[in-house]
């Protein structure tokens, strides 16, 4: 069947039935670059999104290759910022290795929750913590940013896009689809990959915002919301990775972290359902901050779409076609319509 989108989509006679093609893509920090593996091998296929709509790494990476229209330039994009002085001396001064005491190194969340937890022996309320401490200083953040999106706005992209964050002031996830002021694409951006207590709160219009995978990890009923109606094929591309072990002796800390954790893949689970087509390439857990193997990641999105899950999507598709064909009410026009799509169908199988 390969192909088979491209060659229905550029049929004019069917155009009427095209459903949208939107791409739903997940948070999941370094994982994020699988994203553009599974881009490109979608891309390769002849699949372009009408519509893009990310959380997290999604949002960033989903911005990138929107405004670029293509994964090979975001991934040069991508090495030319991670093989930056800028970008290194940002990672050694924020996501280096932490040695204690006992000599062993933190990585990830215990580290994270060890320097939380001295922070709130300090008397800071665990409220006023999430919307304001965070290790990332806020001139950090905005420079990292600044050089990603030096260039890029709402105005330059290629293909429409969808940044979901959470308003921390109304516990609601919130979706930016246009500019809401002066660097309105990076800042929303930055809102949806605030990670809490890694990366500072961003200020939108007067409200603190945080990541948005707190409410919409996979942002599938977001991107509903923005077809209004309209027909579509959802493609879930879920790059997070599945839940850890724990350990039993959980500190209270650590037990509140856990259940945020488990009550957000819990709402997330609920949403692949609510996809036409779920692509879950990471099948292990990596460190959060491992952006050092973005080829690795990329190369896991890329391997993953084989040619029968490819295969599958295009059927998916075929089908979301047909049974437009079949809604309309004109009986002539139906015939012709679903004749053709039966002819392209069988040369796809050839």
């Amino acid at each position: 069947m390969s192909g088979c989108i491209e060659r229905i989509r550029s049929d004019r006679g069917l155009g009427r039935y095209a459903p949208k093609i939107v791409y739903v893509l997940s948070g999941g920090a370094a994982t994020g670059l699988s994203h553009l593996g599974l881009i490109e091998a979608l891309e390769n296929r002849g699949l372009r999104p009408d519509l893009v709509v990310g959380t997290s790494a999604g949002a960033l990476f989903g911005a990138l290759y929107c405004h670029f229209g293509n994964v090979g330039d975001v991934f040069r994009e991508v090495e030319l910022v991670f093989g930056s002085g800028e970008f290194r001396e940002f990672e050694g001064k924020y996501f280096g290795e932490r040695k204690p005491a006992d000599g062993h190194v933190q990585f990830g969340i215990r580290h994270f929750i060890s320097g939380l937890a001295g922070t709130l022996k300090n008397g800071m309320h665990l409220g006023k913590a999430l919307a304001t401490s965070a290790m990332v200083a806020e001139k950090d953040a905005v420079s990292l940013f600044g050089r990603i999106f030096e260039g890029i706005t709402f105005q330059t992209l290629k293909i429409p896009f969808a940044a979901v964050a959470v308003d921390l002031v109304e516990g609601v996830p919130v979706v930016f689809t246009a500019d809401r002021g002066p660097d309105g694409l990076m800042k929303a951006v930055m809102a949806s990959c605030a990670i809490p207590f890694i990366f500072p709160a961003v200020e939108i219009e007067g409200h603190a915002h945080a990541d948005g995978y707190i409410m919409s990890n996979l942002p599938v009923r977001e991107a509903r919301a923005l077809l209004a109606g309209q027909e579509a094929l959802l493609i879930g591309l879920d790059v997070s990775a599945p839940v850890e072990l724990s350990a039993d002796d959980l500190s209270t800390l650590e037990l509140a972290l856990r259940l945020l954790d488990l009550s957000t893949r819990s709402k997330q689970t609920a949403d692949r359902l609510l996809v036409d087509v779920l692509f879950q390439p990471v099948d292990r857990s990596y460190p959060w901050s491992s952006f050092a193997e973005h080829k690795a990641f990329y190369d896991l999105g890329r391997r993953y779409l084989s040619e029968e899950r490819l295969a599958g999507l295009e059927k998916a598709y075929l089908d979301k076609y047909a049974a437009n064909v079949r809604k309309d009410k004109n009986p002539a026009r139906k015939h012709l319509a679903a004749a053709r799509l039966k002819r392209i169908a069988r040369a796809c199988e050839t």
